[in-house]
């Protein structure tokens, strides 16, 4: 004779084991991708909003180096609508990736009147691996969006 009370007893604890395995590996994949997402890079503004926040004040909205500071400044903010037709129509990615980024070691700005923004965008990600993240992707976004603004 099958004893049912105790067979009924197996099944539920199997059932409840099963759902506690389950649940346990749902929470170590969430946590996995949780961990290995870059912090804050999905965080980071489109390029024409960086610009905008970050660059307007001297290089104008447009990017025609009007902005309101430039009266204040010693040298005239760069006209960044013309950095490809002044490098013979070439838009030289690297390296306006690298004046981001470092600063550049520009005459029109001077003695460094240019912020650092890698490590400005760093800071604003948090620092970090994930402030790398967050600045390498701020880089990335406003380097496209000042090729978007190339005229022709």
């Amino acid at each position: 004779m099958v004893d049912l009370t105790h067979s009924h007893f197996a099944q539920y604890c199997y059932g409840a084991f099963a759902l506690f395995i389950s649940t346990l590996i749902a929470i170590l994949i969430f946590a996995t991708w949780a961990i290995a997402k870059p912090v804050g890079a999905a965080d980071v503004p489109s390029g024409k909003d960086l610009f905008l926040e970050h660059c307007a004040q001297c290089h104008g909205s447009d990017g025609t180096g009007n902005g309101p500071m430039a009266s204040a400044l010693n040298v005239k903010p760069a006209d960044l609508t013309t950095l490809s037709k002044r490098a013979n129509g070439k838009f030289d990615a690297p390296r306006i990736a690298d004046i981001i980024r470092f600063g550049g070691d520009i005459s029109g700005h001077g003695t460094r009147a240019m912020p650092i923004w890698g490590s400005i965008f760093s800071n604003e990600g948090h620092g970090g691996k994930g402030g790398a993240a967050y600045s390498r992707r701020a880089v990335i976004e406003l380097k496209t969006y000042l090729q978007s603004i190339q005229k022709k």
